[in-house]
């Protein structure tokens, strides 16, 4: 990556380096790394373009984009990501939040409006990210975040404490719904692993290498998000809704789980790519 030394030779060389190892969106991943060893903001950096960085300041920059070159996901360096306008810590053994999964809040928020002191379970919580935006979006909602993953469950911990919504967040481990009663939610929401075995050759190797498996890949035809649907069918008062995110091509295979554990009014959401990403149900009978 050549001795460049200031803000303006560094964001230059490390990006063109950084493109050269395959990373998409180079130049966004260098300012970011860069800011973040030096406790800026992106825009900081074009405000003083001309800094000097001393050694420690490059030897820690150095380091960073060597790990980033190794396809190391950009969130997992930095140790957080953005999602519906709040920050959540991140590591390795969570998924990380994308923005495809916030039309899953949306839905959800839509879902519980009028309720009166509705209750959620965001099955396969993860970091937490979904559960808690609702919660904030829901004031009068409480939620229960359910993880088979100790180390997802941890670190959904440290973001529950640091959320203003955290209070009504109540995390438990377990598989789906096991541990749910009967009729007792309105709704449940869910990011389940929906990428077959096939389709492992397709993946970015920030994700194949990266990213926990059991939150990524379930079986070719989905059997665990169909197990899930049956659960949710039980586990929802009468009026209740179900919204799965799911795959690329997966709705309508989503959707037929759906009917065919009774829910009604099933249709397919589109994310920002008009791509059919949230299968959404409801469980027949009057909203409770």
């Amino acid at each position: 990556m050549g001795q460049p030394n200031t803000v303006r030779g560094l964001l230059d060389v490390a990006s063109t380096w950084l493109q050269e190892q395959g990373v998409d969106e180079a130049r966004l991943n260098t300012e970011c790394l860069l800011a973040h060893v030096l406790g800026c903001r992106r825009l900081d950096l074009y405000l003083d373009i001309d800094r000097p960085l001393d050694e420690a300041e490059r030897a820690q920059f150095r380091g960073l984009m060597v790990t980033r070159g190794k396809r190391v996901p950009l969130a997992y360096i930095l140790g957080s990501r953005g999602f519906m306008g709040h920050d959540f810590l991140v590591a390795p053994g969570v998924l990380i939040p994308r923005p495809e999964t916030e039309h899953l809040v949306q839905v959800g928020r839509d879902a519980l409006a009028g309720l009166e002191a509705p209750r959620f379970a965001d099955v396969g919580t993860g970091s937490g990210c979904v559960a808690l935006s609702l919660l904030a979006l829901v004031p009068e909602a409480t939620a229960i975040g359910v993880d088979v993953s100790p180390e997802a469950l941890e670190l959904a911990e440290r973001n529950r404490a640091q959320h203003p919504a955290g209070e009504r967040l109540t995390l438990v481990r377990g598989s789906l719904l096991d541990e749910v009663e009967a009729g007792s939610l309105n709704l449940v929401l869910s990011n389940p692993p929906y990428i077959t075995p096939s389709e492992h050759h397709l993946l970015a190797p920030e994700v194949k290498d990266h990213e926990p498996p059991l939150a990524l890949f379930d079986e070719e035809g989905l059997p665990l998000t169909e197990r899930l649907v049956g659960q949710a069918a039980q586990a929802l008062a009468p009026g209740g809704t179900l919204a799965l995110e799911t795959g690329f091509d997966k709705a309508q295979l989503v959707a037929g789980f759906l009917r065919a554990a009774g829910f009604s009014d099933v249709r397919a959401v589109p994310d920002y790519a008009e791509i059919e990403r949230v299968v959404v149900g409801r469980r027949p009978g009057p909203a409770t």
